[in-house]
């Protein structure tokens, strides 16, 4: 399976919110060129945003896949595509305290956490980085 990476253009967001459970603004985002999409069979797989809204630190503020896609790597491509851009910086991430699956994908993946912030929302947010070399 190829996953073939390249920057979301505005005709991609019909395709994006058909499965985007975080409901951000991607129109802004795309007109900014800060989400990057995966693509298989020429079919959006999942997206990433990123951008250094965090402190003016390298952030991925999004990270979602379509559901027919999941474990099959997308995500992995996705991040290791971000962090390729990242070299020799600190890049950071985060997820809420719940999300098991992404926690363990950060943890497997080198990152290491950093912080918590609470009562943004229902779960507290956990702040993860990984030194990008």
């Amino acid at each position: 399976m190829d996953i073939t990476i390249r920057l979301a253009i505005p005709s991609d967001e019909k395709a994006i919110d058909a499965f985007d459970a975080f409901r951000g603004n991607r129109p802004t985002e795309i007109s900014r060129e800060e989400v990057w999409v995966a693509e298989i069979d020429k079919e959006i797989a999942g997206y990433i945003t990123f951008n250094y809204s965090f402190y003016r630190k390298p952030f991925i503020k999004y990270l979602n896949i379509h559901p027919k896609y999941e474990r099959q790597g997308v995500a992995l491509a996705l991040v290791k595509f971000i962090e390729e851009q990242c070299k020799g910086k600190k890049l950071f991430m985060s997820t809420e305290a719940d999300n098991y699956p992404m926690l363990r994908f950060m943890e497997k993946h080198q990152y290491r956490l950093v912080g918590m912030i609470n009562e943004i929302q229902a779960e507290a947010e956990v702040v993860f980085c990984k030194d990008i070399c």
